[in-house]
């Protein structure tokens, strides 16, 4: 639901990541507290936490759904421009049925090809172009699928105000899928980091949707250069390609 097509699977996948993200998150809390229940309560209590946690993915779900709806036409036609096109010429400009692009794909996020939900405007640093998340609860990056199967997805990462990186503590999904991210290379500020995912196959020209939903942080300066937003995870480049 954090992406703007209409596609219902891609919708239904992020939300499902929204779920695991939120059930994660409860049980860590309610944890100490169910553990001191007798076996029948902890069952009930564990069902109370799933319950609260679809329901919160489904509050969450709306509220971005709530902002997407506040956005302006040209918003939407940058973001996805593809609703807009009448589908005469979608049918004229077509043509013969097309080949999954082959990959690997990777650009930066100040790119043209970026197309993402939830981030600050891209930043020019020492390390290059970057864009925080937290402008949103979750942000989100479309990719291309590359007909699907096993992809690999590598990340430029920074964390803001100078906390350290814990990829533990990170949840990344790609298309409903939870990313187990490994830090490659570490220059710097910047983390490069990758993950495997598989996925179904999938037709030509698909989308598939990165998404990040982790903390966001404040400055812990003072004074009047203290930057006043929430922010998460930074993102500098990414790159997808078939694993094998």
């Amino acid at each position: 639901m954090l992406d703007l097509s209409p596609d219902r699977r891609a919708a239904a996948l992020i939300e499902a990541g929204l779920q695991h993200a939120q059930a994660t998150r409860m049980r860590e809390m309610a944890g100490p507290f169910l553990e001191r229940l007798d076996p029948e309560a902890r069952v009930f209590g564990e069902f109370l936490v799933e319950e609260i946690a679809r329901l919160s993915a489904r509050v969450e779900a709306l509220s971005q759904l709530r902002e997407a709806d506040a956005l302006s036409r040209a918003e939407r036609m940058r973001i996805d421009p593809l609703p807009f096109i009448p589908a005469a010429r979608r049918a004229a400009a077509a043509g013969p049925e097309a080949s999954p692009e082959a990959g690997p794909v990777s650009f930066d996020v100040a790119s043209d090809r970026f197309a993402g939900f939830g981030w600050y405007p891209a930043e020019v640093t020492e390390d290059g172009a970057l864009r925080w998340s937290g402008l949103a609860r979750q942000a989100t990056v479309q990719l291309p699928a590359l007909g699907g199967g096993a992809l690999r997805v590598t990340l430029a990462l920074r964390t803001p105000f100078g906390m350290p990186l814990d990829l533990a503590a990170q949840e990344v999904f790609l298309d409903g899928l939870k990313l187990d991210l490994r830090l490659l290379s570490q220059d710097g500020a910047v983390a490069t980091c990758e993950a495997i995912a598989m996925l179904p196959e999938l037709p030509a020209g698909s989308r598939i949707t990165l998404l990040l939903a982790g903390d966001r942080f404040t400055d812990p300066a003072t004074g009047p250069l203290r930057d006043t937003r929430a922010l998460g995870l930074g993102l500098g480049w990414l790159r997808i390609e078939r694993a094998a």
